[in-house]
């Protein structure tokens, strides 16, 4: 078994969860069973005392070390930063964890580890996120368009949560890292995805489990989550789908925009939830051309034909997307 560096993302962490719930996370952390394993924790532009914090709990131990930025990089760069600042060591896995998550139980690292060591073919696992409303997410389904619905179960995800995620270190630097024209959200879609057209699997460890408060940053559902779901989702779409599922993704994405996301906001008039969509939209599709030589590069990579990648997807979720339950009950139907 290898070394695990676990890069720990900060952000104003004591404004939002407290510095006793700090205190917490890097306990979680260093009293893992697991005996070849250092947290670099990166505060990610904190405008706080997250910094300061951090030092003075890490400090106790030899193997935590904080990194400062000079401002907030999202998740795609302030992760990506991190794992550069380790990669001197050389270690076999890097897990990615959010700083609202808490490990539960001292093994969660040695059998994420373990499910990596005894199956080459998987390139990223998650632990059981079980979040504060007691709801769990063992994964992701994603429908033909990319647009995906949490499982609980862990059965036929497409990609695993960014908010714990463990993948193996020179895989990582060589699928490109976290494409940090992303920023913030869908960027474990996309990664997981590139993972895919190399080959690789990803798969929800249910004896592992963490606990997430989820969505500490801007809040559930924030018009800036829609932004940044709707751009971001455009942009994985056209980098990561071969030419001939490109315009039927993108019109499929679309449509479900439409149905699911604009006229489902409608009724309960959050309008700048709506605005915020279109917004992302429009940004999404003018910056399409941005993005060209990036999906050149992930083609030329690419291992897999589009059938296998459409096989780990679900078309459920679409039709579902398309005639949502309210519709589907005026139409006669009970499913």
């Amino acid at each position: 078994m290898g070394s695990v560096s676990v890069v720990l993302l900060a952000y104003n962490s004591v404004s939002k969860l407290g510095t006793k719930f700090i205190g917490r996370i890097v306990d979680s952390v260093l009293t893992q069973t697991y005996p070849w394993l250092d947290l670099i924790v990166v505060d990610n532009g904190s405008s706080d005392s997250t910094y300061e914090v951090f030092r003075s709990v890490c400090i106790a131990y030899d193997n935590c070390h904080v990194l400062r930025l000079p401002k907030n990089y999202g998740y795609t760069g302030g992760n990506n930063r991190g794992a550069i600042s380790v990669m001197s060591q050389r270690p076999k896995y890097l897990f990615f964890m959010n700083d609202d998550v808490i490990l539960l139980g001292g093994n969660v690292i040695e059998i994420l580890v373990k499910a990596l060591e005894t199956n080459e073919s998987l390139g990223a696992v998650q632990p059981l996120v079980i979040n504060k409303d007691s709801t769990v997410n063992c994964g992701f389904k994603v429908g033909l368009s990319s647009i995906p619905k949490v499982s609980s179960s862990g059965e036929k995800i497409f990609y695993v949560s960014g908010a714990a995620l463990m993948t193996r270190a020179e895989l990582f630097r060589g699928v490109g890292m976290f494409d940090e024209n992303l920023f913030l959200y869908v960027d474990d879609v996309d990664y997981s995805w590139r993972l895919r057209l190399l080959g690789y699997g990803v798969k929800c460890i249910k004896e592992a489990k963490v606990y997430h408060i989820g969505s500490a940053t801007f809040g559930a559902e924030s018009p800036r989550f829609y932004y940044f779901i709707t751009r971001n989702h455009l942009w994985t779409i056209f980098k990561n789908s071969s030419l001939e599922w490109l315009f039927p993704r993108l019109t499929l994405f679309s449509l479900e925009i439409f149905v699911s996301y604009i006229l489902g906001n409608f009724p309960n008039r959050r309008l700048d939830a709506v605005k915020a969509i279109i917004r992302g939209f429009i940004d999404g599709t003018v910056g399409l051309k941005t993005l060209a030589s990036r999906r050149i590069e992930v083609q030329r990579m690419r291992r897999v034909n589009e059938i296998n990648i459409n096989e780990a997807m679900d078309y459920y979720i679409d039709v579902d997307l398309l005639f949502p339950r309210r519709v589907r009950r005026r139409l006669g139907y009970s499913w």
